[in-house]
């Protein structure tokens, strides 16, 4: 449902002080019957609305679940998704053919599969088309390697101990293996993750591997630029080595100082202790920091604003079974972080999970598998304003909601406003500023729901741009 009337927000002056807290709901399930084992989740637009939806694939019955969300962070299952494909191991919610509509990408490893679903824009999938056949497809990331300005998909082959990506032309059409190559020298490759990590305007991999002995951290460099071709250089120096069973590594910034991080997960299983790693960059390598947590095989980690400070916390999830802590946050002080905080403690191997607004209300929530429970749970984000003192309020209006082009701001007090505006991920999309009751070039932007936020204000509201 699209909104038809003006957004109405109240911006808290420069002057004000504002102190808010975020506590998460108790677990809410979605589904109690995923199918066997859920071991891998997406988020996004799938049908016509504004709401986020989610997808689920299982790992051992081979399913394909969508859950269409009904608005008030209630959801609707859908029929699964007909498919060939053996034990679902990665998910993603990306347009692959440029129609505006997020299609569905999979990686499965039992039947070394990497397909995709293209969607018809009210979130029905069709049928099942082959990207390529990976030898124990395992890891996943989608984004534009070759700098043609179309999403490509790079896969860890586990088996064949290779990683390689596929140009996709736009269209959905994707080459072969034999000229995408990123790595074979590596055994056992498992979470791969990509960002432009020298500042040189590709992207960049890096890669884990899980043999559970001797795993590696390791950074592949894109010579795109300047080179003029992808050709991915394995750094001299790992960022870590000897390790036992990496199961899941990203690029972040966390500390603020515009280089990136890396946050990676050791899961090791059985009777031993699993791991959660800060790899600091500090210009000339980097250094590891051990944090310290209650979850014995931590699994998955992410970066996210979890308490609207504009600063990214860190959030944790656990592969271990049964009883524990299985997903919990920490607090980002300004490049420190505080001590963990239970978000909870009820699930059974919490392994993978999806942040992002599923109840509209402007913060975001929580959207968990849990593995050995066969469910799909939801953690809403009970984000509070506690007080405000010395304010002083300044009211503006946007128009029109939805929008094509531009939003007009009406109201306005401020002679310029700094403004982001985010996308359902979480992502800064737009960073700006405005004249009084000037406008907002949104032209660019996919169609969708997006969130607005002044510099000045804790206070947010979503735009749809169609």
């Amino acid at each position: 449902m699209k909104i038809k009337l003006l957004s109405l927000i109240t911006l808290i002056g420069a002057s004000s002080i504002a102190f808010a807290q975020t506590t998460f709901s108790p677990k809410i399930t979605i589904d109690a019957d995923t199918g066997d084992n859920p071991y891998t989740i997406a988020t996004g637009l799938i049908n016509n609305d504004a709401f986020l939806d989610i997808v689920v694939g299982t790992d051992t019955d081979n399913e394909l679940l969508v859950y269409l969300n009904n608005g008030d962070a209630t959801f609707t299952k859908q029929p699964n998704i007909p498919n060939t494909i053996s034990a679902v191991g990665g998910l993603k919610l990306v347009d692959l053919n440029n129609d505006t509509f997020l299609d569905l990408l999979v990686t499965a490893y039992t039947s070394d599969s990497v397909t995709w679903y293209a969607n018809d824009g009210s979130g029905n999938f069709g049928v099942e088309q082959s990207i390529a056949t990976v030898n124990g497809a395992s890891g996943l990331f989608v984004g534009d390697v070759d700098g043609n300005l179309t999403p490509d998909v790079v896969v860890t082959s586990y088996d064949d101990n290779q990683v390689l990506w596929f140009s996709n032309d736009g269209a959905g059409n994707f080459t072969t293996p034999a000229t995408s190559l990123i790595d074979n020298t590596l055994v056992a490759p498992g979470a791969v993750n990509m960002s432009d990590i020298d500042g040189d305007g590709d992207l960049d991999a890096l890669v884990a591997t899980a043999a559970y002995s001797g795993d590696v951290l390791e950074i592949f460099r894109n010579d795109l630029v300047p080179g003029g071709t992808v050709d991915f250089i394995k750094d001299a120096t790992s960022v870590a080595t000897g390790k036992i069973g990496f199961f899941n590594a990203t690029f972040e910034d966390l500390d603020g100082d515009a280089n990136l991080d890396i946050l990676a997960t050791e899961i090791k299983f059985g009777a031993m202790t699993g791991n959660f790693y800060w790899y600091e960059d500090n210009g000339a390598g980097f250094t590891e920091t051990a944090f310290v947590t209650s979850i014995m095989n931590p699994s998955v980690a992410q970066h996210r604003d979890l308490d609207g400070d504009n600063l990214k916390d860190i959030i944790l999830s656990s592969g271990t079974s049964n009883a524990g802590n299985d997903i919990v946050w920490y607090k980002n002080n300004g490049g420190t972080y505080g001590s963990e905080q239970v978000i909870d403690d009820t699930s059974s191997q919490a392994f993978v999970y999806n942040i992002a607004d599923y109840d509209n209300d402007g913060d975001l929530d929580i959207a968990s598998c849990e593995y050995n429970q066969d469910n799909l749970n939801l953690f809403k984000n009970n984000f509070i304003v506690l007080s405000t003192d010395d304010t002083n309020l300044e009211v503006a209006t946007i128009y029109p909601n939805p929008a094509k082009d531009v939003l007009f701001f009406k109201g306005m007090t401020s002679e310029t406003l700094n403004l982001e505006v985010y996308d359902i991920l979480g992502k800064v999309v737009i960073q700006t500023s405005i004249e009084q009751n000037g406008s907002l070039d949104i032209s660019e932007l996919k169609n969708g729901m997006y969130i607005l936020k002044f510099e000045t204000s804790d206070a947010t509201f979503k735009f749809v741009k169609e």
